[in-house]
């Protein structure tokens, strides 16, 4: 397997494509924390949260 010629661009299309997700994963966790944080001071702001419209 490892003496096929393409070997080491099979490798390299694989950890490209690992990087790409992985960037992707890292940049809506970094979205989803920086909405919470907008959402939070506006229901500061407000004087309403979520759990008061639940009720």
């Amino acid at each position: 397997m490892t003496g096929d010629p393409h070997f080491g661009f099979v490798i390299a299309a694989y950890l490209v494509a690992l990087a790409v997700i992985a960037a992707m994963i890292v940049a809506t966790l970094a979205d989803y924390a920086g909405l919470k944080k907008r959402l939070e001071r506006l229901a500061a702001r407000t004087g309403r949260g979520l759990d008061a419209e639940r009720k």
